[in-house]
């Protein structure tokens, strides 16, 4: 049974961050059913609406992290933009900002301030470097973040180049992880009656991500090196190219799937070998393993391959693109690609909410908004007079 009632339903959200982690963080939850008002300044507004791809001038990246949110603009250069943050905040439940470690506090809108409007306020800050230390006024960018915290350095082919993962992982996990926080705060509050301060940062997500390659090397100095799209811990555990010239990940996670596994590519004698048998062995001795491997691969086409080894009870996969993968069954009975009107574009695919609950439907109600789209209607509801809203829009307060 499921009921049209969702967990944050009432719960007002001032969402001034911008480009990718804090709105995250601010779809997250108004997926869940928040009420997310986004605050974008007067010019032109988030960074991420000029990222292409566009459609009919609408980027993808702010079409699908900003839906389910309303839209305000304001100068909080000025006064009055300032006056009316401190209106918003005393009736708002959380406020999320990513601006360099400072920028609210020159605005005179920091935490002390904005807890003594409202007490109950939970005030989600989103930094490159965290707070405090030589780096927290340091600017953080995506790139920037997975060099400076080691992962970069993990990542590519062995013997080349550092490589950026094609994922945007740190500011959408940070996102993510700030969004945990949250709730937790909002849990926390319902025991205390207070808010408090959430400070989230990319190189804490960066670093909780490395997890056991950082444990090993806490605990044995061992320092992890790129090892393309093989496992330090697990072997045969890798992508092959396929006599086609298409590619597979073959997931010999443990020493019942390899035992499947070479019998099946007619390399029996490795079942035994002692070397191979054993997982610890195979990692020892894997240029050798995946030489041969290559080698028998590369005799299959993939889809004659994938079906042998489906037949085997090996784990495998094609390495699909985005295209394919977004186009598969599998994502499609994943509920995972939603339909929402936009007022300029019409019906529009949006990728959807990536956890499911049994009693609520959480997913993409309403389309990203046009920048300062609920200006008048926000301000309306906070007791604005339609006079004192046009007199801040003459002085460019507000769009």
């Amino acid at each position: 049974m499921t009921d049209h009632s969702l967990s944050l339903d009432g719960i007002r959200v001032l969402d001034l961050s911008r480009v990718l982690a804090g709105p995250f963080c601010g779809m997250l939850l108004a997926d869940m059913g928040a009420d997310v008002i986004k605050v974008e300044d007067t010019g032109t507004g988030d960074e991420s609406r000029t990222w292409p791809p566009h459609k009919d001038g609408e980027a993808a990246a702010y079409l699908v992290i900003n839906r389910n949110k309303r839209d305000i603009t304001l100068d909080l250069k000025t006064a009055e933009g300032v006056d009316i943050l401190k209106k918003l905040v005393a009736r708002a439940d959380v406020l999320i900002e990513n601006f360099r470690t400072g920028t609210m506090e020159g605005f005179g809108l920091g935490y002390n301030v904005l807890a003594g409007i409202n007490p109950r306020l939970i005030y989600c800050s989103i930094s490159a470097f965290g707070r405090t230390g030589p780096r927290k006024d340091g600017a953080g960018y995506e790139a920037l973040m997975q060099a400076f915290s080691g992962i970069m350095s993990i990542t590519g082919e062995p013997d080349g180049p550092p490589v950026r993962c094609g994922v945007s992982f740190l500011d959408l996990t940070t996102g993510i992880i700030c969004a945990f926080g949250v709730a937790n705060a909002l849990l926390h509050r319902e025991r205390t009656g207070l808010g408090q301060r959430v400070d989230g940062s990319l190189l804490e997500t960066a670093l909780a991500l490395l997890n056991y390659h950082a444990e090993g090397y806490l605990l044995t100095g061992a320092i992890p090196k790129p090892l393309g799209s093989s496992h330090p811990s697990l072997s045969p555990y890798r992508n092959f190219r396929c006599r086609d010239g298409q590619w597979i990940f073959i997931a010999g996670a443990n020493d019942r799937f390899w035992q499947r596994l070479v019998p099946a590519l007619g390399l029996g004698w490795m079942a035994t070998d002692p070397r191979f048998a054993v997982n610890i062995e195979r990692v020892k001795h894997r240029k050798d393993l995946e030489t041969e491997l290559e080698r028998a691969i590369a005799g299959y086409d993939r889809e004659p391959l994938l079906k042998l080894l489906e037949e085997a009870g090996v784990p495998a996969t094609p390495v699909n693109t985005v295209e394919q993968v977004m186009n598969d069954p599998q994502t499609t009975a994943c509920q995972m690609i939603e339909r929402v009107v936009h007022p300029r574009l019409g019906e529009i695919p949006v990728v959807g909410t990536p956890v499911k609950f049994s009693r609520m439907r959480p997913g993409v109600r309403t389309p990203a908004p046009l920048q300062g789209q609920h200006t008048d209607e926000v301000l309306t509801e906070w007791g604005y007079s339609s006079e004192e809203i046009a007199g801040l829009r003459a002085k460019k307060v507000i769009l």
